[in-house]
Protein backbone atom coordinates (compact mmCIF):
# COMPACT_ATOMS: atom_id res chain seq x y z
CA UNK A 1 0.00 0.00 0.00
CA UNK A 2 0.90 3.87 -0.52
CA UNK A 3 2.79 5.15 2.35
CA UNK A 4 1.53 8.97 3.36
CA UNK A 5 3.83 11.50 2.51
CA UNK A 6 5.08 13.22 6.19
CA UNK A 7 3.76 16.62 6.79
CA UNK A 8 6.36 19.19 5.62
CA UNK A 9 7.48 22.10 8.57
CA UNK A 10 5.74 24.61 6.71
CA UNK A 11 2.63 22.61 6.77
CA UNK A 12 2.81 22.13 10.21
CA UNK A 13 3.30 25.57 11.01
CA UNK A 14 0.37 26.47 8.69
CA UNK A 15 -1.81 24.08 10.95
CA UNK A 16 -0.82 25.32 14.08
CA UNK A 17 -1.74 28.50 12.47
CA UNK A 18 -5.58 27.84 11.58
CA UNK A 19 -5.99 26.08 14.79
CA UNK A 20 -4.44 28.99 16.71
CA UNK A 21 -7.06 31.23 15.08
CA UNK A 22 -10.06 28.96 15.90
CA UNK A 23 -9.25 29.11 19.04
CA UNK A 24 -8.98 32.37 18.94
CA UNK A 25 -12.10 33.18 17.32
CA UNK A 26 -13.97 30.64 20.09
CA UNK A 27 -12.75 32.76 23.21
CA UNK A 28 -14.05 35.87 21.42
CA UNK A 29 -17.08 34.35 20.66
CA UNK A 30 -17.65 32.73 24.13
CA UNK A 31 -15.89 36.58 25.89
CA UNK A 32 -18.75 38.49 23.42
CA UNK A 33 -21.69 35.69 25.12
CA UNK A 34 -20.91 35.94 28.66
CA UNK A 35 -20.95 40.06 28.00
CA UNK A 36 -24.10 40.04 26.54
CA UNK A 37 -25.71 38.04 29.59
CA UNK A 38 -24.33 40.17 32.32
CA UNK A 39 -24.95 43.41 30.76
CA UNK A 40 -28.23 44.70 29.56
CA UNK A 41 -28.10 45.35 25.82
CA UNK A 42 -27.05 48.96 24.33
CA UNK A 43 -30.55 50.17 22.94
CA UNK A 44 -30.46 51.98 19.79
CA UNK A 45 -31.71 54.83 18.92
CA UNK A 46 -35.63 54.99 18.92
CA UNK A 47 -37.53 57.91 18.71
CA UNK A 48 -40.33 58.34 21.59
CA UNK A 49 -43.22 60.03 21.53
CA UNK A 50 -43.18 63.70 23.74
CA UNK A 51 -39.28 63.33 24.55
CA UNK A 52 -37.71 66.20 25.76
CA UNK A 53 -34.76 67.84 27.00
CA UNK A 54 -33.28 67.54 30.02
CA UNK A 55 -35.34 70.23 32.33
CA UNK A 56 -32.79 70.46 35.48
CA UNK A 57 -31.63 74.14 35.69
CA UNK A 58 -28.53 75.42 35.97
CA UNK A 59 -26.36 78.55 36.28
CA UNK A 60 -27.28 82.46 37.91
CA UNK A 61 -30.41 83.49 38.70
CA UNK A 62 -32.06 86.73 36.80
CA UNK A 63 -32.70 89.06 39.04
CA UNK A 64 -31.35 87.46 42.07
CA UNK A 65 -27.63 87.47 43.23
CA UNK A 66 -27.01 83.35 43.25
CA UNK A 67 -27.21 80.37 41.14
CA UNK A 68 -29.35 77.49 40.94
CA UNK A 69 -26.69 75.23 42.58
CA UNK A 70 -26.26 77.51 45.44
CA UNK A 71 -30.06 77.21 46.40
CA UNK A 72 -29.94 73.45 45.19
CA UNK A 73 -27.27 72.94 47.84
CA UNK A 74 -28.68 74.76 50.33
CA UNK A 75 -31.66 73.08 49.96
CA UNK A 76 -30.63 69.98 50.59
CA UNK A 77 -28.42 70.36 53.16
CA UNK A 78 -30.51 72.31 55.59
CA UNK A 79 -33.11 73.72 54.58
CA UNK A 80 -35.71 70.61 53.18
CA UNK A 81 -35.48 68.61 56.51
CA UNK A 82 -35.98 71.62 59.02
CA UNK A 83 -39.43 73.17 56.63
CA UNK A 84 -40.43 69.39 56.28
CA UNK A 85 -40.52 69.18 60.55
CA UNK A 86 -41.90 72.79 61.25
CA UNK A 87 -44.85 72.92 58.62
CA UNK A 88 -46.01 69.35 61.00
CA UNK A 89 -46.22 71.44 63.84
CA UNK A 90 -49.83 71.96 65.47
CA UNK A 91 -49.01 75.92 65.39
CA UNK A 92 -47.86 75.90 61.45
CA UNK A 93 -50.26 73.23 59.72
CA UNK A 94 -53.84 74.65 61.40
CA UNK A 95 -54.35 77.27 58.47
CA UNK A 96 -57.76 80.06 58.85
CA UNK A 97 -58.80 80.73 55.31
CA UNK A 98 -62.09 81.58 53.44
CA UNK A 99 -62.99 79.45 50.64
CA UNK A 100 -66.89 80.60 50.19
CA UNK A 101 -66.12 83.77 48.83
CA UNK A 102 -68.27 84.46 45.29
CA UNK A 103 -66.27 85.49 42.07
CA UNK A 104 -66.44 89.00 40.89
CA UNK A 105 -64.69 88.13 37.55
CA UNK A 106 -66.89 85.26 36.08
CA UNK A 107 -70.06 83.28 36.84
CA UNK A 108 -70.14 79.33 37.19
CA UNK A 109 -71.18 79.04 33.75
CA UNK A 110 -68.35 81.03 31.99
CA UNK A 111 -65.87 79.51 33.70
CA UNK A 112 -67.60 76.12 32.98
CA UNK A 113 -67.62 77.67 29.12
CA UNK A 114 -63.87 78.48 29.38
CA UNK A 115 -63.23 74.43 30.23
CA UNK A 116 -64.99 73.86 26.62
CA UNK A 117 -62.71 75.09 23.78
CA UNK A 118 -65.83 75.33 21.30
CA UNK A 119 -66.92 77.95 23.48
CA UNK A 120 -64.04 80.37 23.93
CA UNK A 121 -65.44 83.25 21.63
CA UNK A 122 -68.78 83.19 24.13
CA UNK A 123 -66.72 83.52 27.41
CA UNK A 124 -64.27 86.09 26.07
CA UNK A 125 -68.09 87.97 25.09
CA UNK A 126 -69.07 86.93 28.74
CA UNK A 127 -65.86 88.31 30.25
CA UNK A 128 -65.56 91.36 28.21
CA UNK A 129 -69.06 92.29 29.13
CA UNK A 130 -68.43 94.66 31.77
CA UNK A 131 -64.83 96.40 31.25
CA UNK A 132 -63.45 97.77 34.32
CA UNK A 133 -60.70 100.98 34.30
CA UNK A 134 -57.71 99.35 34.23
CA UNK A 135 -54.78 100.34 36.98
CA UNK A 136 -52.21 99.41 35.07
CA UNK A 137 -50.81 102.74 33.62
CA UNK A 138 -49.05 105.57 35.48
CA UNK A 139 -50.35 109.08 34.33
CA UNK A 140 -46.77 110.99 34.03
CA UNK A 141 -48.04 113.10 31.77
CA UNK A 142 -46.94 116.07 33.89
CA UNK A 143 -44.13 114.57 35.68
CA UNK A 144 -40.41 115.30 33.64
CA UNK A 145 -40.33 111.58 34.13
CA UNK A 146 -42.56 111.22 31.56
CA UNK A 147 -40.46 109.05 29.25
CA UNK A 148 -39.77 106.82 31.74
CA UNK A 149 -41.71 103.40 32.00
CA UNK A 150 -43.47 102.35 34.73
CA UNK A 151 -46.16 100.56 33.88
CA UNK A 152 -47.08 96.88 34.32
CA UNK A 153 -46.86 94.82 30.46
CA UNK A 154 -47.39 91.39 28.71
CA UNK A 155 -45.56 88.21 29.80
CA UNK A 156 -43.78 86.80 26.67
CA UNK A 157 -45.46 85.18 24.44
CA UNK A 158 -45.68 81.22 24.77
CA UNK A 159 -43.98 81.43 28.66
CA UNK A 160 -47.26 80.56 30.73
CA UNK A 161 -48.90 79.01 27.63
CA UNK A 162 -51.35 75.72 27.40
CA UNK A 163 -49.69 72.40 28.06
CA UNK A 164 -51.42 69.43 25.79
CA UNK A 165 -51.75 66.67 27.10
CA UNK A 166 -49.94 63.63 26.26
CA UNK A 167 -50.98 61.33 28.55
CA UNK A 168 -54.17 59.41 29.54
CA UNK A 169 -56.62 61.04 32.25
CA UNK A 170 -56.96 58.94 35.31
CA UNK A 171 -60.49 59.08 37.01
CA UNK A 172 -61.18 61.88 39.09
CA UNK A 173 -61.23 61.37 42.94
CA UNK A 174 -64.79 60.90 44.46
CA UNK A 175 -64.44 64.10 45.95
CA UNK A 176 -62.44 67.25 46.17
CA UNK A 177 -63.70 68.58 49.47
CA UNK A 178 -61.52 70.19 52.13
CA UNK A 179 -61.23 67.83 55.05
CA UNK A 180 -62.15 69.90 58.23
CA UNK A 181 -61.33 67.65 60.60
CA UNK A 182 -59.79 69.22 63.91
CA UNK A 183 -58.46 67.71 67.02
CA UNK A 184 -60.24 68.60 70.52
CA UNK A 185 -56.26 69.13 70.96
CA UNK A 186 -55.53 71.26 68.30
CA UNK A 187 -59.12 72.93 69.14
CA UNK A 188 -57.84 73.89 72.94
CA UNK A 189 -54.27 75.28 70.95
CA UNK A 190 -56.64 77.48 68.98
CA UNK A 191 -58.73 79.07 71.31
CA UNK A 192 -55.16 80.14 72.93
CA UNK A 193 -54.02 81.33 69.84
CA UNK A 194 -57.04 83.73 69.05
CA UNK A 195 -56.42 85.56 72.75
CA UNK A 196 -52.54 85.74 71.13
CA UNK A 197 -54.01 87.44 68.56
CA UNK A 198 -56.30 89.95 69.95
CA UNK A 199 -53.58 90.83 72.42
CA UNK A 200 -52.61 94.28 71.08
CA UNK A 201 -48.72 93.94 72.32
CA UNK A 202 -48.61 90.77 69.69
CA UNK A 203 -48.69 91.83 65.65
CA UNK A 204 -51.90 92.53 63.87
CA UNK A 205 -52.98 92.28 60.63
CA UNK A 206 -53.78 96.18 59.36
CA UNK A 207 -51.35 96.66 56.09
CA UNK A 208 -53.51 95.89 53.14
CA UNK A 209 -51.19 94.06 50.87
CA UNK A 210 -52.93 90.80 51.69
CA UNK A 211 -56.72 92.37 52.73
CA UNK A 212 -58.03 90.34 49.60
CA UNK A 213 -57.58 86.83 50.85
CA UNK A 214 -60.01 86.83 53.66
CA UNK A 215 -59.65 84.41 56.59
CA UNK A 216 -62.30 81.94 57.66
CA UNK A 217 -63.30 83.35 61.44
CA UNK A 218 -65.11 80.31 61.92
CA UNK A 219 -62.77 77.63 61.32
CA UNK A 220 -59.45 76.35 60.52
CA UNK A 221 -57.71 73.98 57.93
CA UNK A 222 -55.32 71.51 58.78
CA UNK A 223 -52.97 71.15 56.45
CA UNK A 224 -51.19 67.75 56.27
CA UNK A 225 -54.91 66.24 56.17
CA UNK A 226 -55.18 67.98 52.83
CA UNK A 227 -51.96 67.95 50.98
CA UNK A 228 -51.36 69.39 47.38
CA UNK A 229 -52.69 66.51 44.31
CA UNK A 230 -53.99 66.75 41.25
CA UNK A 231 -58.29 66.52 42.02
CA UNK A 232 -59.46 67.00 38.03
CA UNK A 233 -59.90 70.58 38.53
CA UNK A 234 -58.73 72.51 35.17
CA UNK A 235 -57.30 75.85 35.88
CA UNK A 236 -56.30 77.40 32.85
CA UNK A 237 -58.67 80.37 32.54
CA UNK A 238 -57.57 81.22 36.02
CA UNK A 239 -53.49 81.02 35.22
CA UNK A 240 -54.60 82.93 32.06
CA UNK A 241 -56.88 85.55 33.95
CA UNK A 242 -53.93 86.15 36.65
CA UNK A 243 -51.39 86.58 33.51
CA UNK A 244 -53.18 88.57 31.20
CA UNK A 245 -55.84 90.13 32.30
CA UNK A 246 -54.57 91.95 35.48
CA UNK A 247 -52.39 94.84 34.07
CA UNK A 248 -50.05 92.23 32.46
CA UNK A 249 -50.96 93.40 28.76
CA UNK A 250 -48.52 96.46 27.49
CA UNK A 251 -45.47 95.27 25.98
CA UNK A 252 -44.19 91.89 24.94
CA UNK A 253 -41.10 90.85 26.35
CA UNK A 254 -39.82 90.10 29.73
CA UNK A 255 -36.52 92.09 29.80
CA UNK A 256 -38.81 95.33 28.63
CA UNK A 257 -40.14 95.13 32.18
CA UNK A 258 -38.92 97.10 34.85
CA UNK A 259 -37.59 95.47 38.29
CA UNK A 260 -40.59 95.64 40.21
CA UNK A 261 -42.51 94.01 37.33
CA UNK A 262 -40.69 91.21 36.71
CA UNK A 263 -40.23 90.39 40.71
CA UNK A 264 -43.94 90.21 40.74
CA UNK A 265 -43.93 87.89 37.39
CA UNK A 266 -41.02 85.63 38.57
CA UNK A 267 -43.35 85.06 41.69
CA UNK A 268 -45.99 84.00 40.23
CA UNK A 269 -44.43 82.22 37.84
CA UNK A 270 -42.55 80.57 40.63
CA UNK A 271 -45.79 79.46 42.59
CA UNK A 272 -47.20 78.20 39.46
CA UNK A 273 -44.57 76.13 38.91
CA UNK A 274 -44.57 74.59 42.26
CA UNK A 275 -48.16 73.64 41.60
CA UNK A 276 -47.59 72.07 38.64
CA UNK A 277 -45.24 70.30 40.12
CA UNK A 278 -46.89 68.82 43.34
CA UNK A 279 -49.54 67.69 40.91
CA UNK A 280 -47.45 66.02 38.36
CA UNK A 281 -45.69 64.20 41.84
CA UNK A 282 -49.51 63.02 43.41
CA UNK A 283 -51.67 62.53 39.86
CA UNK A 284 -52.83 58.96 40.03
CA UNK A 285 -55.05 58.59 42.85
CA UNK A 286 -55.10 54.72 44.58
CA UNK A 287 -57.32 52.42 42.64
CA UNK A 288 -58.38 48.63 43.39
CA UNK A 289 -55.98 46.20 42.27
CA UNK A 290 -53.86 49.06 40.47
CA UNK A 291 -51.93 51.01 42.99
CA UNK A 292 -52.45 51.52 47.47
CA UNK A 293 -50.99 55.16 47.23
CA UNK A 294 -50.64 58.66 44.87
CA UNK A 295 -47.93 57.86 42.45
CA UNK A 296 -46.79 60.83 40.00
CA UNK A 297 -47.21 61.96 36.45
CA UNK A 298 -43.66 62.16 35.08
CA UNK A 299 -44.95 62.62 31.51
CA UNK A 300 -47.21 65.73 32.58
CA UNK A 301 -44.31 67.24 34.27
CA UNK A 302 -41.67 66.87 31.75
CA UNK A 303 -44.76 68.60 29.50
CA UNK A 304 -44.87 71.28 31.32
CA UNK A 305 -41.23 71.94 32.29
CA UNK A 306 -38.97 70.06 29.52
CA UNK A 307 -38.79 73.27 27.09
CA UNK A 308 -39.08 75.44 29.99
CA UNK A 309 -36.77 75.51 32.29
CA UNK A 310 -36.81 79.28 33.21
CA UNK A 311 -40.18 78.73 34.75
CA UNK A 312 -38.22 76.40 37.43
CA UNK A 313 -35.62 79.02 38.03
CA UNK A 314 -38.64 80.84 38.55
CA UNK A 315 -39.41 78.97 41.57
CA UNK A 316 -35.86 78.64 42.70
CA UNK A 317 -36.28 82.82 42.50
CA UNK A 318 -38.91 82.78 45.03
CA UNK A 319 -37.86 80.91 46.84
CA UNK A 320 -34.78 83.09 47.47
CA UNK A 321 -37.53 85.74 47.68
CA UNK A 322 -38.93 84.36 50.57
CA UNK A 323 -35.92 83.37 52.38
CA UNK A 324 -34.75 86.88 52.07
CA UNK A 325 -37.85 87.78 54.17
CA UNK A 326 -37.32 85.37 56.73
CA UNK A 327 -33.94 86.72 57.12
CA UNK A 328 -35.11 90.19 57.51
CA UNK A 329 -38.01 89.68 60.30
CA UNK A 330 -35.84 87.29 61.78
CA UNK A 331 -35.25 89.37 65.10
CA UNK A 332 -38.86 89.50 65.48
CA UNK A 333 -39.50 85.70 64.55
CA UNK A 334 -36.61 84.36 66.86
CA UNK A 335 -37.83 84.93 70.17
CA UNK A 336 -41.79 85.56 68.78
CA UNK A 337 -44.23 82.66 71.02
CA UNK A 338 -45.42 80.43 68.68
CA UNK A 339 -47.81 79.08 71.20
CA UNK A 340 -50.51 76.35 71.64
CA UNK A 341 -50.99 75.62 74.54
CA UNK A 342 -48.22 72.11 75.06
CA UNK A 343 -45.39 72.92 76.48
CA UNK A 344 -43.27 70.29 74.47
CA UNK A 345 -44.88 71.18 71.48
CA UNK A 346 -44.39 74.95 71.76
CA UNK A 347 -40.61 74.45 72.95
CA UNK A 348 -40.26 72.00 69.78
CA UNK A 349 -41.88 74.67 67.45
CA UNK A 350 -39.73 77.75 68.68
CA UNK A 351 -36.24 75.58 68.44
CA UNK A 352 -36.81 74.91 64.76
CA UNK A 353 -37.86 78.22 64.06
CA UNK A 354 -34.88 79.15 65.47
CA UNK A 355 -32.53 76.09 63.45
CA UNK A 356 -33.95 77.58 60.67
CA UNK A 357 -33.13 81.68 61.19
CA UNK A 358 -29.80 80.32 62.01
CA UNK A 359 -29.17 78.56 58.70
CA UNK A 360 -27.88 81.87 56.89
CA UNK A 361 -24.42 81.62 58.85
CA UNK A 362 -23.29 78.23 57.52
CA UNK A 363 -21.23 77.92 54.19
CA UNK A 364 -24.07 76.64 52.35
CA UNK A 365 -26.96 78.83 53.31
CA UNK A 366 -25.25 81.90 53.67
CA UNK A 367 -25.42 83.12 49.79
CA UNK A 368 -29.16 82.20 49.37
CA UNK A 369 -30.60 84.55 52.72
CA UNK A 370 -28.77 87.33 50.96
CA UNK A 371 -29.26 86.52 47.25
CA UNK A 372 -32.73 89.36 46.80
CA UNK A 373 -32.16 92.97 47.22
CA UNK A 374 -35.12 94.52 48.26
CA UNK A 375 -33.59 98.24 48.52
CA UNK A 376 -33.48 98.04 44.42
CA UNK A 377 -37.59 97.78 44.01
CA UNK A 378 -39.16 101.39 43.54
CA UNK A 379 -36.10 103.11 42.71
CA UNK A 380 -37.90 104.47 39.43
CA UNK A 381 -38.17 108.09 38.66
CA UNK A 382 -36.87 111.29 40.49
CA UNK A 383 -39.84 112.11 42.14
CA UNK A 384 -41.63 110.48 45.22
CA UNK A 385 -44.69 110.85 43.34
CA UNK A 386 -43.69 108.49 41.34
CA UNK A 387 -41.91 106.15 43.29
CA UNK A 388 -45.20 106.47 45.30
CA UNK A 389 -47.96 105.51 42.71
CA UNK A 390 -45.81 102.68 41.38
CA UNK A 391 -46.19 101.18 44.87
CA UNK A 392 -49.87 101.60 44.64
CA UNK A 393 -50.07 100.09 40.83
CA UNK A 394 -47.91 96.85 42.02
CA UNK A 395 -50.30 96.33 45.33
CA UNK A 396 -53.51 96.96 43.14
CA UNK A 397 -52.15 93.95 40.83
CA UNK A 398 -51.85 91.89 43.78
CA UNK A 399 -55.27 92.62 45.40
CA UNK A 400 -56.36 92.04 41.85
CA UNK A 401 -54.79 88.50 41.53
CA UNK A 402 -56.12 87.58 45.16
CA UNK A 403 -59.11 88.37 44.27
CA UNK A 404 -58.94 85.86 41.28
CA UNK A 405 -58.12 83.22 43.59
CA UNK A 406 -61.76 83.26 44.71
CA UNK A 407 -63.06 81.75 41.19
CA UNK A 408 -61.31 78.57 41.96
CA UNK A 409 -64.60 75.83 41.95
CA UNK A 410 -62.02 73.48 43.56
CA UNK A 411 -61.98 74.20 47.22
CA UNK A 412 -58.43 72.28 47.61
CA UNK A 413 -57.13 73.92 44.55
CA UNK A 414 -58.25 77.44 46.16
CA UNK A 415 -56.94 76.56 49.36
CA UNK A 416 -53.51 75.79 48.63
CA UNK A 417 -53.34 79.10 46.29
CA UNK A 418 -54.36 81.37 48.85
CA UNK A 419 -52.11 79.59 51.11
CA UNK A 420 -49.20 80.43 48.69
CA UNK A 421 -50.44 83.99 47.27
CA UNK A 422 -50.63 84.98 51.01
CA UNK A 423 -47.19 83.44 51.75
CA UNK A 424 -45.91 85.68 48.99
CA UNK A 425 -47.99 88.68 49.87
CA UNK A 426 -46.38 88.57 53.10
CA UNK A 427 -42.74 88.14 52.40
CA UNK A 428 -43.52 91.46 50.43
CA UNK A 429 -44.98 92.77 53.24
CA UNK A 430 -41.77 92.42 55.61
CA UNK A 431 -39.09 93.27 52.46
CA UNK A 432 -41.32 96.57 51.42
CA UNK A 433 -41.89 97.82 55.54
CA UNK A 434 -39.31 99.76 57.53
CA UNK A 435 -37.96 97.23 60.01
CA UNK A 436 -39.78 99.00 63.12
CA UNK A 437 -43.32 98.21 61.35
CA UNK A 438 -42.93 94.73 61.67
CA UNK A 439 -44.69 93.83 64.52
CA UNK A 440 -47.72 95.67 63.94
CA UNK A 441 -48.36 93.89 60.47
CA UNK A 442 -48.10 89.84 60.88
CA UNK A 443 -50.97 88.22 61.65
CA UNK A 444 -50.57 84.33 63.15
CA UNK A 445 -52.09 83.66 59.07
CA UNK A 446 -49.20 85.59 57.65
CA UNK A 447 -46.35 83.21 59.54
CA UNK A 448 -47.88 80.19 58.62
CA UNK A 449 -48.69 81.17 55.05
CA UNK A 450 -45.30 82.22 54.72
CA UNK A 451 -43.33 78.60 56.29
CA UNK A 452 -45.71 76.45 54.49
CA UNK A 453 -44.71 78.35 51.09
CA UNK A 454 -41.28 77.77 51.59
CA UNK A 455 -41.75 74.21 52.81
CA UNK A 456 -43.56 73.88 49.47
CA UNK A 457 -41.25 75.15 47.03
CA UNK A 458 -38.31 74.30 49.07
CA UNK A 459 -40.40 70.02 48.74
CA UNK A 460 -40.93 71.19 44.53
CA UNK A 461 -37.40 72.14 44.34
CA UNK A 462 -35.91 68.97 46.04
CA UNK A 463 -38.02 66.39 43.61
CA UNK A 464 -37.49 68.38 40.26
CA UNK A 465 -34.61 65.45 40.11
CA UNK A 466 -36.66 62.48 40.99
CA UNK A 467 -39.21 63.21 38.42
CA UNK A 468 -36.68 63.95 35.81
CA UNK A 469 -35.38 60.16 36.31
CA UNK A 470 -38.95 58.76 36.82
CA UNK A 471 -39.27 60.38 33.40
CA UNK A 472 -36.48 59.06 31.98
CA UNK A 473 -35.93 55.46 33.37
CA UNK A 474 -39.78 55.19 31.77
CA UNK A 475 -38.54 56.23 28.54
CA UNK A 476 -35.59 53.79 28.65
CA UNK A 477 -38.20 50.88 29.38
CA UNK A 478 -40.43 51.87 26.45
CA UNK A 479 -37.41 52.15 24.20
CA UNK A 480 -36.83 48.56 25.70
CA UNK A 481 -40.09 47.26 24.95
CA UNK A 482 -40.53 48.31 21.80
CA UNK A 483 -37.50 47.13 20.95
CA UNK A 484 -38.08 43.76 22.35
CA UNK A 485 -41.58 43.59 20.85
CA UNK A 486 -40.37 44.35 17.25
CA UNK A 487 -37.80 41.74 17.43
CA UNK A 488 -38.43 38.14 16.19
CA UNK A 489 -36.95 36.69 19.19
CA UNK A 490 -34.67 33.99 19.22
CA UNK A 491 -33.56 31.78 16.02
CA UNK A 492 -33.84 28.02 16.50
CA UNK A 493 -31.49 26.09 15.10
CA UNK A 494 -31.62 24.63 11.64
CA UNK A 495 -32.07 20.65 11.68
CA UNK A 496 -28.63 20.78 9.30
CA UNK A 497 -26.52 23.49 11.64
CA UNK A 498 -27.81 20.45 14.61
CA UNK A 499 -26.30 18.08 13.03
CA UNK A 500 -22.73 16.78 13.56
CA UNK A 501 -20.19 17.38 10.42
CA UNK A 502 -19.62 14.44 8.64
Amino acid sequence: PTRARPKSNVSKIFEKQEMTKLLTAALLLLGVAMASASTPAVVPTWEVKHELACPAPTGPLHDARCDVEAVELANSKQLYHILEELVNTTYFRLFQISLDKKCKFWTKEVAEKKCNSSQEEEYKVALNAKEEKSQCALDLSDSPTANKKASFSAPPAGLFGGFPGGFAIPKAPTTNRVDRTISTKEKESLQLADKTCNDTTLPEFWLDMCRNIDTDVSGFVNLQLNPEKWTGFNGTHVWNAIYHENCFEKLGQLDDMCYEERVLYRLLSGMHASVNIHISLNYFPPSKGKRDNWEPNPERFMQHFGAFPERLKNLHFSFVVLLRALRKAAPYLYNFPFKVGDEYEDSRTQKLVQLLLDTHIMTSCGKVFEAFDETLMFRQGDEPSVQATLKSQFKGVFQNISEVMDCISCQKCKLHGKLQLLGIGTALKILLLPEQLLSTSLTRNDLVALFNSLAKFSHAIKVIPELSSLYYRKQASYKTSAILSESPGPVAPSPAAAAPAA
